[in-house]
């Protein structure tokens, strides 16, 4: 989008600020992966290997820093995440738990324990960027379907990502 698009505002305030808040009503801890933004209450913690961005890189950063056992990954250009999901998957058994709304992976709003970083760095260690591909290689991950999502709102709103100037506009008209 030509800019640095968690900076833009939806319903005025800076989509990352509205991520980190629905995080924060759930998480005794907040910490903001790959980047030096400044968040309120939040620990900033930088990637662990300069220079090979992506989601996975990310997730191990967040990984390493987290002090709890259970840790919730979510995008920061995610405007209308729902504090009753977000515990809903912090709250499943399983190893990995993710969104899977009519078939579409989210594995940037979803729960995985700490105990998976060793395979999220093997997998970095391999070349791996891809979320899909590391959850293939994780045995315990549980696929939370559209039919249970339903149940904290419209699976398209809860878990739209702002990725466009159109998906900025649609966000913002959301937001009323």
């Amino acid at each position: 989008m030509g800019r640095d698009k968690l900076r833009l505002e939806v319903g005025g305030e800076p989509l990352l600020l509205r991520a980190c808040r629905a995080a924060g009503a759930v998480c005794g801890e907040l910490i903001v992966a790959g980047r030096a933004a400044e968040v309120p209450g939040a620990r900033a913690v930088g990637d662990l290997r300069p220079g090979r961005e992506g989601p996975l890189a990310g997730v191990e950063s967040g990984l390493a820093a987290a002090r709890h056992p259970r840790v919730l990954v979510v995008a920061g250009d995610m405007p209308f995440l729902s504090p009753e999901l977000l515990r809903y998957l912090l709250e499943r058994p399983a190893a990995a738990a993710v969104p899977l709304p009519g078939g579409r992976l989210q594995p940037l709003c979803a729960a995985y324990d700490r105990g998976l970083l060793p395979l999220v760095r093997e997998a970095l260690d391999r070349g791996e960027r891809s979320m899909r591909r590391f959850l293939e290689s994780v045995e315990d991950v549980e696929y939370v379907e559209e039919e249970v999502l339903r149940g904290f709102g419209d699976p398209g709103v809860l878990l739209m990502n702002v990725n466009t100037p159109a998906d900025l506009e649609t966000a913002r008209r959301l937001a009323g």
